[in-house]
């Protein structure tokens, strides 16, 4: 029997179009509040446009208005099912949520249908990566995104960083923090946790003897610190875990 590790199953992989103009791949995953679902992922994702200087991110200033995702089936089989989901009103106004308070590369888009109408498992991560670890300076984590082509079985790569600056003081200063790794602009809005294997670190200071890995999402993964030159320190940022729960209770859309 084939069994896959269940957080393969929380990421979604992304498509963004225009219509039917494929303009460019990233990542995202599941939320869930209650009853209600929403996928995370980057902003500039979604805007298509670099979230530090504004400029759009393709040179035909492309911008997509829905997203073509693959959910898992709920049926055992490891087959995905494709879903379009509207990124834009009939306006052409964004219907995805943004910080109320702050400008992050975060972006938090509702959900329209219930998983059980579609027959799709939808693997929320913040019910299932809760474990009270401590995250400190130095400590391995785990991106799980897609570098390359989305093709069958579509399941994400684990790709491997270390934690390269104080998380504790993200929040007080860019709410992001930086993991020394690699990576591609498909990984852009790939969900980062943290794993421990055995003799766990948990708050407050204590190390608990569990024989069973644990799990912590830390927070969104954004792509890689810019440079002026590609082969430049590989050093990604992390957008605080704390953003999404301040982006649902805001409930702002962007403009």
């Amino acid at each position: 029997m084939i069994t896959l590790d269940q957080f393969t199953l929380t990421t979604v992989p992304l498509e963004q179009y225009f219509n039917d103009t494929r303009l460019g791949q990233g990542t995202g995953f599941m939320w869930k509040i209650q009853e209600k679902y929403y996928l995370v992922t980057n902003w500039h994702v979604l805007s298509m446009r670099d979230f530090f200087t504004g400029k759009n991110l393709r040179p035909d200033a492309g911008r997509p208005n829905l997203l073509r995702t693959l959910f898992n089936i709920q049926t055992g089989s490891f087959d995905k099912q494709q879903w379009d989901i509207k990124i834009r009103d009939d306006d052409d106004k964004p219907l995805w949520l943004v910080h109320p308070g702050r400008r992050v590369d975060v972006a938090v888009l509702p959900i329209p249908f219930k998983p059980e109408e579609l027959i799709i498992s939808l693997y929320p991560l913040n019910v299932l990566a809760n474990a009270a670890l401590r995250i400190e300076v130095g400590m391995e984590v785990f991106i799980l995104g897609y570098p390359f082509e989305i093709k069958p079985p579509a399941y994400p790569v684990w790709k491997r960083g270390s934690i390269a600056s104080e998380p504790q003081l993200a929040r007080q200063t860019t709410d992001y923090m930086l993991v020394d790794t690699a990576s591609r602009p498909g990984m852009s809005g790939a969900p980062v946790i943290r794993r421990s294997w055995t003799n766990h670190m948990v708050e407050p200071g204590m190390v608990a003897l569990v024989d069973t890995p644990l799990n912590r999402f830390i927070g969104v993964y954004s792509g890689r610190v810019p440079t002026d030159h590609p082969h430049e320190a590989q050093i990604g940022l992390v957008w605080g875990d704390y953003l999404i729960h301040e982006i649902i209770a805001g409930n702002i859309r962007d403009e």
